[in-house]
Formats: C-alpha cells, sequence, structure tokens
C-alpha cells in the first residue's frame, strides 16, 4: 500500500491520512511528572532537617533515578507513520525506525483490572481490552508506547500505516467496541514531523 492509499482516519483520530498520534493519561502523565520530583522533593527536605542519613540517601538516589527514567521513558504523546515511530517524552525525543521494531503488542491490562474482568459476570467486560501498545523490538527491548487501550479507529489507522511501512507486525487485540480515542481531553494536535 503506498502512501496515496492510506485511508484517511477517523472519528478521534489525530494526525492525518500519513501519520497517527496516540496519548498516554492524565494519570500517567501526572504521576511521571509529579511523583518523582516528589520524591526528590522529600529528600532534600530530609537532608535540610536531619542531615545525610540512610533514609536521606535512599530518598535523593530513589527520586533522582525515577526523575531521570520517568522522563525519559514515559511518552508524553507517540506520533506513528509510515517510516517509523516517534516518542515524544518528557525529558527526551526517541525516534524508533520500523527495522528497530518487530512488532506492536498489546501490553499487560492492570492487575486490578484483569481481576475485576475476571470477577465480573459481564462476557463482554471479561473479554475488553485493557493494556495499552508495546512497541516490541529484537531480542527483549520494548518501549511503551501508550497506556491506554486505542480506539478502533485509531487501531485500523495504525494498521494502515504498519502496512504502508512494511514488515512491523500488529500484534495487538482489536479493542472492543466503544472503546474512547486516545485524544478524548486533548484539544491541540502536535505538530507533525516532516
Amino acid at each position: 500500500m503506498s502512501e496515496m492509499e492510506l485511508p484517511s482516519p477517523g472519528v478521534g483520530v489525530h494526525g492525518g491520512a500519513r501519520h497517527l498520534v496516540l496519548y498516554p493519561t492524565w494519570v500517567g502523565l501526572l504521576a511521571a511528572g509529579l511523583v518523582p520530583p516528589g520524591l526528590l522533593l522529600l529528600g532534600l527536605l530530609a537532608w535540610a532537617s536531619t542531615g545525610t542519613g540512610a533514609v536521606t540517601r535512599t530518598l535523593l538516589v530513589a527520586g533522582t533515578g525515577t526523575v531521570i527514567l520517568a522522563g525519559r521513558n514515559f511518552p508524553r504523546h507517540v506520533v506513528i507513520g509510515t517510516d517509523g515511530i516517534e516518542r515524544r517524552c518528557l525529558l527526551r525525543r526517541h525516534v524508533l525506525p520500523f527495522s528497530e521494531v518487530a512488532a506492536i503488542e498489546r501490553a499487560p491490562a492492570p492487575r486490578f483490572a484483569a481481576a475485576r474482568a475476571a470477577r465480573s459476570s459481564d462476557p463482554t467486560e471479561r473479554q475488553r481490552v485493557m493494556g495499552g501498545l508495546l512497541a516490541a523490538g529484537h531480542g527483549r527491548r520494548r518501549w511503551m508506547l501508550t497506556d491506554q487501550p486505542e480506539s478502533r479507529e485509531e487501531y485500523d489507522h495504525l494498521a494502515a500505516l504498519l502496512v504502508a511501512g512494511g514488515g512491523t507486525d500488529l500484534q495487538a487485540a482489536r479493542p472492543t467496541p466503544g472503546t474512547t480515542p486516545t485524544s478524548l481531553y486533548r484539544r491541540r494536535t502536535p505538530p507533525l514531523p516532516r
């Protein structure tokens, strides 16, 4: 399928015919943006009040480590095009050409959501897709794309982009009908790569 044959995106799909923009949840963004600096702040407060004890050092090391990890790995949004994936994280822009990505997979559902679905008497609840998307590299490499399921329209557009890009398998299960787009609470589309 050439770039000219790509279908136009559906309702709630951000990006255009040649790109798809996926977003994480606000809860995930707030957790990645506030919890690590909070640990660092607690460490600094402990240092100011009690000096450099074991708890202070632990809080400072944990805070610094989580600031770096969350800032470099949690995406603000992900732009998927026919030539690859661009993860725009809090502290970096990470480009993954499709030659580095073996497949797009479904992340495991959060444990509390999976347990709730298993207890449910509603069969549609048990079959509901609850995990976001992962880019699986060669070997054991994995990169988070979203922390929530995408809509069916976003999934279909992603499938068309992967076919146009050639070579990367879409191994993620299709979301259930009625799944909201990842862009539901977003007002503005970020600028796309050229």
